[in-house]
């Protein structure tokens, strides 16, 4: 009796797993062909590429609409956790129009998220060859934490290396709390000097 029964669920298993996986393969085969690729493009510093993605989707009714993705490949510098040295990667992130300081700020802390544990978000201001992060924080006197993996001069070691490597005309980097000198428990900047100079 019991082989029988166990003989009969293997069957409604075994099916079932062939009906979806031929559902997901047909799935499959509708996304990718609703999806295209542009060409490569050239972003800031010439050697990241930008792949736009569009995408159609169906919506009620029968009706489908196409949403545009740009992405761009970028170099993004993060901390090793075995090592708890900086490192470079290349990652693809999507931006609006074209690549700004901010989405690559917002990549390395993002990047860091699993290291930082604070509440610190970044607003950018440019100038034509100066960028200044001003981090806004209910805690300064640590504004990636107080149970924070990395100190704060990595995390703004990260940001920096990660600007001059993706952006040539940026030559200083500053850095403000609440619009203030930065000024943590563990760090204290300059309000006039530059935090890091790319020659």
């Amino acid at each position: 009796m019991f082989k029988k029964l166990r003989g009969i669920i293997l069957c409604v298993v075994a099916a079932s797993l062939v009906l979806t996986s031929c559902g997901n393969k047909a799935d499959n085969d509708k996304k990718e062909a609703s999806k295209t690729e542009s060409s490569v493009g050239n972003s800031v510093n010439g050697s990241s590429s930008v792949v736009n993605t569009v995408i159609k989707v169906p919506e009620k009714g029968g009706n489908s609409k196409h949403i545009s993705i740009t992405q761009q490949k970028v170099t993004i510098y993060s901390v090793d956790a075995e090592s708890d040295k900086i490192q470079a990667k290349n990652s693809m992130i999507t931006i609006k129009e074209e690549l700004i300081p901010q989405d690559i700020i917002d990549a390395v802390l993002f990047e860091l998220d699993d290291l930082i544990d604070g509440d610190a978000i970044a607003n950018t201001l440019t100038d034509k060859d100066s960028v200044t992060i001003n981090f806004i924080t209910k805690n300064k006197d640590y504004p990636f934490g107080k149970k924070s993996q990395v100190e704060d001069v990595v995390v703004l070691d990260c940001i920096s290396y990660s600007i001059f490597d993706n952006f040539k005309d940026f030559k200083k980097i500053y850095f403000k709390l609440n619009g203030e000198a930065f000024r943590s428990k563990q760090l204290k900047l300059s309000d006039t000097k530059p935090f890091m100079i790319n020659e």
